[in-house]
């Protein structure tokens, strides 16, 4: 850096040894069309020859990388130095030229605009696009995003073994204990101690603290430098006013957005709003990026393209060069959708929060009008990508491009689904996009109530506002709008009245492997007045019209033994903590186990004996009785879950999960039937099967259950005849 350097406002700047870019990361990145040109051009035009006084007096200036390309440690230090030598004074004409292009500058304009902007830095596309270049470059180093790439042939340490856990020890530990006292101990004796909402009560969290406040200090430092570099992205909105680099935007600032913005993909593949919202610093600065980016025509376009990352080097056909591989992953329109849906439940839930009540506690309703407003900047986002996007590519690509995307189902699950030979791969399509919808739940012969067991605990609720409570269902619904599990083994369906997002009806699937395998297991769930504070409730709502015990865990009068619920003790909810998710993959995993006869306490050290597998034996006839057969028959209230009122569609017939389900998997199940038949002991059904002894009690017998089951799925996969015409509207014979 020179001596006795200035900014822009006349301070003088201490001589500092700074890295230069070599030219080499200056053009680092995938390459497209001709933009390595454009960017060899300008690091040469900067970095070499002479600048000549633009009054052609014969003055001239040398031109050196370290004019434009040194990497202070912050970008305002950067700023300041470039503003300090780009506007050259002729010592023999007294005339002042720009640096960067060799052009007249106008000295009558203010060396700093209203809004704070350096106007030097806008006098020319040339030091637009060598001041994002090097801004970008410093994200990239500030976000570490600048990853090493692979080198074939390597020498690299042999990867350790990976230990396996599952899901439900990742996210639960404990959580499910029987409902039987006594003092036998926990609900599995093999079971360890997981650290989400079950543990220990005094567990050590000073590392996670003290994480949390380092990526605090981490997020408020990326997010300034974020904020100081979008103040000169090209904008056709800025409030001093458009300039000449803001409508025609330099090759190399639009090659340097579409390397160098892999920080917005890693900002958004963390598609938990509620994190989101934990962090709301730097996602703030992400959320006013893309406002300025997804609203120029010349930008938005590449918010729809891959993201591309050195995958591996290989060596190059001299000693001299090499060859990089890059892969693409997902845009950041395609990323930002899974957020969308998580906002656009959380709005559901807070959109009757946002004027403030007059007892309204002030911290409360102050982060519920900061999660409203979050959610409504991403929403708005996104929209103005598509809406440029259609402007640019055509509406075609736009359609073809949301069909693409994860959204939460439509009206029709079966129809949205590509044909496919591969029965998986088209059941699990589906399920991701069928496991989270709105539905009503009204009872359409009483428009005040519900078709839902916590009716009565909903109506105490009618005209309350809670703030707190909103929230946290704002925050809960968000997430489970994507992160439901969906498998082919098993998986969870949510649906969530339209009016009341309190009320909550849960389709689990019960797991492959265990005695509820493909059966429909129906959970009315509430969020009471007090929730996240307190547990939701929960009733198990297939029980046979109150005559199975498909579990020591679930009564037939539909009680749900969890700790994590409150109804049996142990290590339970921990406010403000806990989810309903893990409630649901609580009730998947622990409850609807392989030997439901072990969760009882005093048998829980007979996994693989006689009276477990008569056991199991029992809930397996009970299961395709009741879960199956009955669920295909008279499926619950709302008859067909992806009706919100049929009315409101103008009356259009449409298919629910639970027989989409049955209709996908009716082959699987059929061989399911003839495996579990091998396994059957030839006892009738008994209702009570946390009694089960051997004793009968007149129920069906296996063979009886299979049959009627058999003749169900054939009617499910049996064509749907044509509608007979009227003869009295065409006038033609039937």
């Amino acid at each position: 850096m020179p001596r006795g350097a200035r900014d822009a406002s006349g301070s003088a700047i201490s001589q500092l040894t700074v890295r230069i870019l070599s030219r080499g990361e200056w053009m680092s990145g995938c390459p497209e069309a001709g933009e390595q040109s454009f960017l060899f051009q300008l690091y040469n035009f900067l970095s070499e020859g002479s600048m000549a006084c633009a009054n052609r007096c014969g003055y001239t200036v040398p031109r050196m990388p370290q004019h434009f390309f040194p990497l202070f440690a912050d970008f305002t230090n950067y700023t300041r130095y470039l503003c300090s030598i780009l506007e050259q004074t002729c010592p023999r004409c007294s005339h002042v030229t720009c640096l960067a292009c060799g052009e007249s500058v106008n000295t009558q304009k203010a060396k700093i605009s209203f809004t704070g902007e350096l106007e030097a830095l806008f006098h020319c596309s040339n030091i637009q696009g060598v001041t994002l270049g090097v801004a970008l470059h410093m994200i990239e180093q500030a976000f570490g995003t600048t990853l090493e790439a692979t080198q074939v042939g390597a020498a690299s340490p042999a990867p350790k073994k990976r230990k396996v856990v599952s899901l439900a020890e990742l996210l639960i530990g404990e959580g499910a204990e029987s409902s039987s006292s006594g003092d036998e101990g926990d609900f599995r004796a093999a079971k360890k101690k997981g650290t989400g909402y079950s543990g220990s009560a005094c567990e050590d969290t000073s590392g996670q603290v003290a994480a949390e406040k380092a990526q605090k200090d981490k997020d408020r430092r990326t997010a300034t430098l974020l904020n100081q570099v979008a103040v000169y992205l090209p904008t056709l909105k800025r409030e001093s006013g458009p300039r000449t680099s803001d409508l025609l935007v330099h090759p190399t600032s639009l090659a340097h957005l579409r390397r160098r913005s892999g920080f917005v993909n890693d900002l958004l593949r963390n598609d938990s709003l509620m994190d989101m919202s934990n962090r709301a610093t730097i996602y703030a600065a992400l959320m006013d990026w893309l406002e300025i980016v997804s609203s120029h025509e010349a930008l938005a376009t590449m918010l729809a393209m891959p993201s591309m990352r050195p995958a591996a080097i290989r060596p190059g056909p001299d000693a001299q060069s090499v060859s990089i591989l890059y892969e693409g992953s997902p845009s950041p329109r395609e990323l930002l959708e899974s957020v969308a849906i998580q906002a656009t439940a959380a709005l559901k839930s807070l959109s009757a929060n946002v004027n403030k009540p007059e007892d309204a506690d002030p911290k409360e309703w102050a982060q519920n009008r900061a999660l409203y407003d979050f959610c409504k900047r991403l929403l708005k986002a996104r929209d103005n990508i598509d809406r440029l996007l259609v402007s640019t590519k055509g509406q075609e690509f736009v359609d073809r491009m949301l069909e693409s995307l994860p959204h939460i189902g439509t009206s029709n699950g079966a129809a949205t689904v590509a044909p496919s030979n591969d029965v998986k791969a088209v059941y699990e399509e589906w399920a991701s996009k069928a496991r989270f919808n709105y539905c009503s739940l009204r009872n359409p012969c009483d428009e005040t109530s519900f078709l839902h067991a916590y009716n009565d605990s909903a109506q105490k609720l009618v005209g309350m506002d809670i703030p707190r409570r909103s929230l946290a269902i704002a925050k809960e619904l968000a997430i489970l709008t994507t992160n439901l599990p969906t498998a082919w083994d098993t998986s969870i369906f949510l649906r969530v009245d339209d009016e009341r997002v309190d009320l909550i009806k849960a389709l689990i699937i019960g797991p492959k492997d265990t005695p509820y395998e493909n059966g429909c297991f129906i959970f009315d769930i509430f969020l009471p007045h007090s929730y996240n504070l307190s547990s939701p409730h929960v009733k198990s709502m297939t029980t046979n019209g109150g005559r199975f015990r498909y579990n020591p865990n679930l009564y037939a009068d539909g009680k749900v033994c969890l700790s994590l619920l409150g109804t049996w003790s142990g290590p339970g909810w921990i406010p403000g903590k806990s989810t309903l998710l893990q409630v649901l993959i609580s009730i998947q995993s622990l409850i609807l186990c392989e030997e439901p006869y072990c969760n009882e306490p005093a048998w829980a050290g007979q996994e693989g004996s006689t009276a477990s597998r008569k056991y199991s034996a029992n809930v397996r006839r009970m299961t395709i009785i009741d879960a199956m057969a009955n669920n295909i028959k008279n499926p619950p209230a709302p008859c067909e879950w992806f009706n919100r009122r049929p009315f409101m569609f103008k009356l259009t017939k449409v298919e629910d999960e639970i027989k989409q389900h049955f209709r996908l998997k009716a082959n699987a199940i059929r061989a399911q039937l003839d495996e579990w038949q091998a396994k059957d002991d030839g006892k009738p059904t008994a209702d009570e099967s946390a009694n089960f002894s051997g004793a009968t009690k007149g129920g069906l017998t296996f063979d009886a259950a299979a049959a009627e089951l058999h003749k169900l799925l054939d009617t499910l996969s049996a064509p749907v005849p044509k509608p007979r015409r009227n003869p009295s509207r065409t006038g033609r014979k039937a």
